[in-house]
């Protein structure tokens, strides 16, 4: 009988249960019908034990997961906020990575090698800054070149890179991905109008500017991920930049390193 690793995600808040599978299919049918009750009745459940693990997640949550829309014509709704969509991508997010992790330690499982050379793999540094998981909704193939178009933070990314490596990768559409690019490879903009070559223009806002004697690191807010630039202090100062400020993050195609896991 074949070995096999399996895992299940559950997060914790100051050690309560915050959100485990069960409570994610919930929230999902929530997503679906915009209604606890209809949710509840999927799963086999009473309206009352659906709604304390609602209230549960609420109470542990820093912001509002499941909020209720009362009014309008076809009356009140229950629905995910912002905030518990974006949690329910991380929850899918995580447990993609351990299940593609739990997968390969199920085929090494009795290999020691294989399974250090694993874990060396996964612990592997590298010098450029910024890394972005992003979900792969495209992949176009040219006589030399590839673009691998994915969606990162509710904003469209793209990169180039070979044919040979997109095929090495194995890359296709869904599958999840790391763009990696420098921080000196990011250029900063101010939405003016501006038309710029570059493909990938991410709106985010400025987080954080730490000045050195020659160059700044600009951090940028885009959706709570955080993507850093370095520019030269003389450009912050010809920007005018500042906390808060809303920014482009522009970055070549071409500029940007595509790592699977």
């Amino acid at each position: 009988m074949g070995k096999k690793v399996v895992t299940e995600v559950y997060l914790n808040v100051d050690e309560k249960g915050y959100l485990g599978k069960g409570r994610v299919i919930l929230l999902e049918l929530i997503d679906k019908y915009g209604s606890i009750s209809k949710a509840a009745k999927e799963l086999g459940m009473s309206y009352k034990a659906a709604w304390d693990m609602i209230d549960s997640i609420n109470n542990l949550s820093p912001y509002p997961v499941v909020e209720s829309k009362s009014g309008g014509k076809g009356g009140g709704k229950t629905v995910l906020t912002q905030y518990g969509k974006k949690l329910l991508e991380s929850y899918k997010t995580i447990e993609s990575i351990l299940n593609k992790l739990t997968n390969e330690i199920t085929q090494n499982v009795e290999d020691t090698e294989n399974l250090l050379n694993l874990y060396r793999r996964m612990n592997m540094k590298i010098s450029a800054r910024n890394k972005v998981l992003v979900k792969v909704k495209e992949v176009r193939k040219g006589a030399v070149n590839t673009e691998v178009i994915g969606k990162f933070s509710g904003q469209s990314m793209t990169a180039i890179i070979t044919k040979d490596a997109a095929q090495d990768l194995d890359i296709k559409a869904g599958d999840e991905v790391f763009f990696i690019f420098k921080a000196s490879n990011v250029i900063i903009a101010t939405s003016d109008g501006l038309k710029l070559s570059a493909r990938n223009q991410l709106k985010g806002k400025v987080k954080d500017i730490i000045k050195g004697s020659v160059n700044s690191e600009v951090k940028v807010d885009i959706n709570t991920t955080v993507i850093t630039a370095t520019i030269t202090n003389e450009a912050v100062e010809e920007l005018a930049l500042k906390e808060g400020m809303e920014v482009l993050a522009v970055i070549k195609a071409s500029d940007i390193i595509v790592g699977k896991f």
